[in-house]
């Protein structure tokens, strides 16, 4: 903050203070941190106490602030911007994935699994931020299981290299995420075979974003035609679930291929298996089903230049009821993706709607994403002018010319 009197303000006032910096309207802030517009007025007006530290983080998350500029009442601080936050969280788990002496703590594979659960659930949400803090303790815990007979903590052992591949992926530290993957799946080898076939799903997404589109689409086609059913009328959804999400994962190293019959071939054999899973369920944290079939059909038109086909696709997928139960990290990534179908197509309003609404649905996700802020600049680049709120997005995440 800056000005004299901002450090003998109550907390309340300086929530209001940062709100209005970021351009917030109360209603837009209470939906960010799951609170009322009637909650957050009360704070502000210093009516409700602010007193329990988890809160306080959930604010200055959606703030975008350091948590000591709502605490601590000296001097003036420097606002940590996404990008920052971003480089040294990224280089934090960078060094406890390199690290292989013995874990100072000593947690119990319950202990693990209740972390490894935790993390999922913030990657739904779309809190790459806080997953990306959490994750050098659990990887440091990982160190604490001997190998290399890891028993039955080689599933959680699995699936926690697997979190940290999704979440390094999506933030763009590929390397990084390409041995967090290649982990996945050399520890989830001796595991049953659906639990080793959903190891493959994020190495298959870093080879693929990593321009390797022919690698990614054999080893996700050859997993899957070992996992693939003998009848699908009685497999179980979480074994369809990771059969249908290689099948989707395939078409999409397709797509970058340009083939177009097997997109079309591999999408279809997906939505059948979709259909019989069912809506809403997240099996193995796949969020598989037909809303995300048709979230695929969208993202694969998009890679195949088929924009007009893509703007349709996704407009007709959202008015589905199934759509909403969706992760918000993964309709923020699809709002995204069409966000610059849009633009492509001329149709800077709706490029705008679709980022911000991105936003505001998962802050993380575009503000963090290489992808979600190359998409801001360009679009802030050829909006003349600029939506007032997009361009208060651009500034917030530090783009040249956002003002």
């Amino acid at each position: 903050m800056t000005g004299p009197d901002h450090n003998s303000l109550p907390i309340g006032r300086r929530v209001a203070y940062w709100r209005g910096r970021r351009n917030l309207s109360q209603q837009v802030f209470a939906d960010r941190i799951g609170k009322s517009k009637s909650w957050v007025d009360k704070v502000e007006r210093g009516i409700r106490r602010l007193d329990r530290v988890s809160v306080l983080d959930e604010i200055a998350d959606a703030l975008r602030i350091d948590v000591s500029l709502l605490l601590d009442p000296v001097g003036e601080r420097r606002v940590v911007t996404p990008g920052d936050d971003l480089r040294g969280a990224v280089a934090r788990v960078r060094t406890a994935l390199a690290r292989h002496d013995p874990a100072p703590c000593t947690p119990s594979v319950a202990e693990l699994q209740k972390a490894v659960r935790h993390g999922w659930s913030s990657l739904r949400h779309g809190r790459l931020l806080r997953l990306l803090g959490d994750l050098p303790r659990l990887l440091a815990g990982l160190r604490h299981i001997p190998g290399p007979d890891l028993g039955t903590a080689a599933q959680v052992v699995s699936q926690a290299y697997q979190l940290a591949a999704t979440v390094l992926r999506r933030v763009g530290a590929w390397d990084a995420a390409w041995l967090a993957a290649d982990r996945a799946m050399t520890v989830g080898a001796g595991l049953v075979p659906v639990l080793a076939a959903r190891a493959a799903l994020p190495l298959g997404g870093v080879v693929r974003d990593l321009g390797q589109p022919r690698p990614a689409y054999e080893l996700c086609v050859s997993v899957a035609h070992d996992l693939a059913p003998t009848d699908p009328y009685r497999a179980d959804p979480d074994h369809l679930s990771v059969y249908g999400s290689l099948l989707l994962q395939a078409a999409m190293a397709a797509a970058q291929l340009g083939d177009r019959p097997s997109v079309a071939e591999l999408v279809d054999q997906a939505a059948d298996v979709a259909e019989r899973v069912g809506v809403g369920l997240d099996h193995h944290d796949t969020a598989f089903g037909p809303p995300l079939v048709d979230g695929v059909r969208v993202a694969a038109a998009l890679a195949l230049g088929d924009l007009t086909e893509a703007v349709a696709g996704y407009e007709a997928a959202t008015t589905r009821p199934g759509y909403v139960t969706l992760p918000a990290g993964v309709r923020a990534d699809h709002l995204i993706d069409v966000a610059g179908a849009y633009a492509h197509l001329g149709d800077l309003d709706g490029a705008g709607w679709a980022l911000l609404r991105a936003d505001r649905l998962a802050p993380d996700e575009i503000r963090l994403r290489p992808t979600g802020r190359a998409t801001v600049s360009s679009v802030l680049r050829r909006s003349h002018p600029p939506d007032p709120r997009l361009a208060a997005l651009g500034e917030a995440l530090g783009l040249d010319g956002a003002r």
